[in-house]
Order: structure tokens, then sequence, then C-alpha cells
């Protein structure tokens, strides 16, 4: 990046209490899954009688959106970038329901304008008057990191200001059993907190969505400075670890200094493996991990690089999610790794200016 890269605001939703707040105060235990992302007071920011109307995934993303603007001071964003792996699924089989129930007759047009992937970008846009760019990537478990890279080089490439970076999925009943059926999700209720000694294959199924405003000033309270974004696909297991340690030295992010990783162990025995090579690299950071708390879902790392921003600015992490490394108050350099089926893997870095 040719200028600095600031997080001067967030906020998330999603199966924990954490919207409108700069940390997580008490975990949420959930018995089983599809873990449902807990729904605020959205009123702020939604009509009650349109948001009767609205799919979820919409009403989330506007008001993670606006609550994040409203955390950073910005009103107008000069950009809008949306990360999504379902798109608005909700809105789809609304649709698609009564196209076969009705024999494509009498079909509501609603259902199929709202469908549509940039829905939550176009959405929020209306809502901000933004006329600038606005782009949605459709990139299953790299769609967050695709966004969150694009709106770095918006800001240290092209000097943009106050671009709104956002991730978000909400998980519907049919998509779950279909995917229950594929293998990736448990096939037995565990609690979400006891989900990495279950030793079966597949994770929690979860949902959420997660909002940042990137500036290239720091002069914010919750200002986290971006280092570096990086993803790669299909690569193997035990070549993760040393392309990590790549990316490190060129951000000049000695492993040394880090002293928090957070990671997307997801209780998947069958995947969880390629975690530990990482955890390695950093022999002095506190160690945890986040999808125990949001569960997994292709968006699921915007919710880990929200736990990560916040973890920087309050420096508090629950104790349910630590695996190991010293015990601090306050935390000045991190490193987010996740994989979403070992296919799509992403890196995150940022550090305290």
């Amino acid at each position: 990046m040719k200028g600095p890269v600031h997080i001067i605001g967030a906020s998330a939703i999603g199966p924990q209490e954490v919207f409108d707040r700069d940390g997580l105060e008490a975990v949420t235990v959930h018995d089983g899954h599809p873990m449902k992302a807990i729904e605020p007071d959205l009123i702020r920011y939604i009509d009650p009688v349109r948001g009767r109307r609205m799919a979820k995934v919409a009403k989330y993303g506007i008001s993670n959106a606006l609550n994040a603007m409203e955390r950073a001071g910005v009103k107008d964003p000069q950009a809008i970038i949306v990360g999504t792996g379902l798109g608005c699924m909700e809105s789809t089989e609304r649709f698609f329901g009564p196209l076969f129930q009705n024999d494509e007759q009498l079909l509501n047009p609603t259902a199929f304008i709202q469908s549509t992937h940039n829905n939550v970008a176009g959405q929020i846009a209306l809502r901000t008057g933004c006329t600038g760019y606005n782009y949605t990537y459709l990139h299953r478990g790299a769609s967050f990191t695709s966004a969150l890279l694009d709106g770095a080089m918006q800001v240290g490439l092209e000097g943009a200001e106050r671009v709104l970076v956002g991730g978000c999925d909400v998980v519907t009943s049919d998509y779950y059993l279909i995917q229950r059926r594929s293998g990736l999700w448990k096939q037995h209720q565990v609690r979400n907190v006891d989900v990495l000694q279950d030793g079966t294959p597949g994770a929690l199924c979860g949902e959420g969505s997660a909002f940042f405003v990137l500036d290239p000033g720091q002069d914010h309270r919750g200002s986290v400075r971006l280092v570096d974004v990086d993803m790669s696909f299909n690569g193997e297991v035990h070549e993760v670890a040393h392309h990590i340690q790549e990316r490190l030295e060129r951000s000049s992010f000695d492993p040394q200094e880090v002293d928090l990783v957070m990671l997307g162990y997801s209780g998947d025995a069958a995947s969880d493996g390629t975690y530990d090579p990482v955890r390695a690299l950093f022999p002095n950071a506190t160690v945890a991990c986040f999808k125990p708390l949001c569960g997994e879902y292709y968006t699921a790392n915007a919710w880990g690089t929200w736990l990560t921003w916040s973890a920087l600015v309050s420096g508090r992490l629950p104790q349910e999610i630590i695996l190991g490394g010293p015990a601090r108050d306050r935390f000045q350099r991190a490193v987010l790794y996740d994989h979403y089926l070992q296919r799509d893997h992403s890196l995150v870095l940022l550090e305290r200016p």
C-alpha cells in the first residue's frame, strides 16, 4: 500500500450480543445449531413497517453499515463494498417457492427484486446517498476478504476516504438441510463452547454480519491500522504456514512481536489441523478462535475480523475462546487466519497505531 489504511469504525451482528459495542461482554451459549443471529433493536436504522418485508440479511447489513458509520462519525461514504456468499437467499426462496406452487402464475416481483446479491450494497447506497464506487463480491469463503482487499486498495492506492466494507450472510432452513447432507455441518447437536472438544467431522452452522469504515486517517478512538490483506485458493496444507511467513516478511510484521493470533478453529476434525502449523509461527502470542462464537458460514471471517478489531480496541477477549499464550489486558499486533473448507484461505494483519 502507498498510504496507510485504518479501520475507524466497526459494527457486527451475530449469535453473540455485540451490536453497537466495542467488545463482547459475555458469551452466549447455544445448545445446538444453526446458531441464529441475535437480532438487536434496529428501530434507529430500519423502519418497522418496511422491516417486516425485508430479508434479514438486508436488515442486518444496512443496520451494521449505518452503525459503523455512526461510530466512525461518517455520514457520506465514498465507496460501498460488500462480500456475501449466499446473498439474499431468503428472498430467492420466497420467489421460487410460489413460482413452483402457483405454476409460474401471479408471481410477487418484490421478492425477485430483493433476491439479487447486490441488494444489500444497493440499499446502503440509497440510505446514505452514495453515488460512488459500489461493488459486491460473491466468492464463497473469500467473499469478505475480496471486499476488504478491494477497500484497502481503494484507500491505500487510490486515495479514497470513508470506504465502507462489510460481509454478511444469513442461513435459511433449506440451505442448512442441504449442506448438512453434504457433511459440512455436524450431524448432532453440541454446545458451541464445547465444539472444539467434540472431535467429529463438520462445523456448527452460523450466520452474521460485520461492517467496517476504512480511512487513511487515524484520529479516532477506535482506530486500528489495516496492515495487509491476503487470500489464496486451494493451497496445500503444508504450504499455508510458509505462505503466511512470506506475507509477514513483506509487511515487516515480526512474528515474535505478534501478541494476538485469531484462528478459525471450528471443531471440524477433518480441517482444524490446518491451523496448527500457523499457530506455531507465533510463540509469544495469545491464541484465540472465533468460530465457536459465530459458527461457520461463508463470511464468518468478517465477524472474526470484528472480534480481532475489538480485542485491539478494548483489550478484552472471552476466556472461552482463548486457546493458549499469556494473559494480556492490551493487544498491539494481531494476525487473523481463516480457511473455508481448506480452499479459501484468508489472512488479515492489524495493529494499533
